[in-house]
This record gives structure tokens, sequence and C-alpha cells, in this order.
């Protein structure tokens, strides 16, 4: 904004000082006409006898001098007016520019989620504080399910032993129960035997 300011004073000095050489022209005019009224007036005594022709001529120039300068002043009076109408104008808009600018940055800080606003860091704090939470859920339920696939082979194992232990068993017991009605049938063969020799 100081900027701007500069810019405009340096403008109206430029402008002021542009009219210089106009009026410093017009005050040269002025000064020679009346030495040369001085020196082409007779003197008596003390005084000098003036020509009125010559004093309207001086009064003609110095009104078209105060006509000059009173123009000059005007026309630096409404390019001073409209300077400062630029100046507002601009304050304004800057200051619209400012406030919009301002109203971007706040917005762009901000992000939404889940209807929400939140700044970027404390949303990105909380991806990552989910994302890391994630993660450790992930390695918890690996472990379990590796802990849980170790436990159902071993279980596995000893149901395939105790299946195969009792296949054995079973095996065994059969075998025994044929050995037993062998012996039994033999025993009942003898006994038989024993009695058809007593009754001859």
């Amino acid at each position: 904004m100081t900027r701007l300011k500069l810019l405009f004073v340096g403008a109206i000095v430029a402008t002021i000082i542009s009219s210089f050489p106009v009026n410093a022209q017009t005050e040269k005019s002025l000064d020679e006409s009346f030495s040369e009224i001085l020196n082409e007036s007779e003197s008596y005594e003390d005084y000098k006898v003036i020509r009125t022709s010559k004093l309207r001529q001086f009064r003609s120039a110095m009104y078209d001098s105060l006509t000059s300068y009173k123009a000059t002043i005007s026309s630096l009076q409404q390019e001073l007016s409209t300077v400062k109408s630029d100046m507002e104008e601009l304050k304004s808009q800057f200051s619209a520019v400012q406030k919009s600018l301002n109203e971007s940055q706040a917005s762009s800080d901000l992000i939404s989620f889940l209807g929400f606003d939140m700044k970027k860091l404390t949303y990105s704090i909380f991806v990552w504080s989910v994302v890391c939470l994630l993660m450790l859920c992930l390695i918890i339920m690996y472990g379990r399910i590796k802990h849980v696939c170790g436990v159902v082979k071993r279980v596995k194992s000893a149901y395939s032993k105790i299946v195969e232990d009792y296949r054995n068993q079973r095996f065994q017991a059969t075998e025994k129960q044929i050995k037993l009605k062998r012996e039994l049938q033999t025993a009942l063969n003898r006994l038989e035997n024993l009695q058809g020799v007593e009754q001859h």
C-alpha cells in the first residue's frame, strides 16, 4: 500500500514540476515587460513618466498570467482530486483483494471431512493416527490368526494321533475278541469231546 502512495505522490510532484517552466516563462515575460516599461519611460527628477498604453499592455499581460496561473491551479486541483479518487478506489480494491486473499488462505488451510471443517495439520494427524491404528490392528489380527492356525495344526495332529491310537486299540481289541472266541470254541470242543468219551 505504501508503494502505491509513493507512486501517486510522485505523479503529483512530477505534474507540478512540469508546470513550473510555463509559469517561470510567464514571470520572466512580465519582468521583461516591466523592465522595458521602466527603460522606455522618461525620467522626471525621481519619478518615471510611464505611458498608459504600456501600463495597459502590462496589465493585460498580468491578467493573462493570472488567468494562466488560475487555470494551472484549477487543472492541478482537478488532477489532485482525480488522483485522490483513484487512490480511494485503489484502496477499496486493495482491501477487497486483501480480504479475498485472506479468505482464500483461510479456506485453503481448511479441509472438509465428514461434514466438519478441519485444519490440514489436524486432518493429517487424524488420518495418520487412524492409519497407524489400523496397521496395529492388522498386526494384532495377523498374530492372533497365526496363533490360531498353530493351535489348529496342533489340534489336528493330536486328533489324528488319537484316531490312529483308537483304530489300533480297536484292531487289537478285535483281534483279542477273535482269539478269545477261538480259544473258547476250542475249549468247548474239548469239553464236548471229554463228555463224549465219558458217556462211552
